[in-house]
């Protein structure tokens, strides 16, 4: 989440009560990121709805803290 503060100048405050969900699924899939290759075996990499899911369950366990 401090990602997405530190590229828009937005406070987690700001983020977590006013920035609709979407938006933030959306800002984090188009964000930049290195996808490590795995061993010599080829990886077909994951899926976009893993992906989502993913940092679905990011949020959620973020905000139950």
């Amino acid at each position: 989440m401090w990602q997405v503060a530190t590229a828009t100048g937005w406070t987690i405050d700001y983020i977590l009560h006013k920035v609709n969900y979407q938006t933030l699924i959306m800002m984090l899939s188009d964000a930049p990121r290195y996808i490590e290759k795995r061993n010599s075996k080829p990886d077909a990499g994951t899926s976009a709805e893993d992906e989502a899911n993913e940092i679905a369950g990011f949020f959620r366990s973020n905000l139950s803290q």
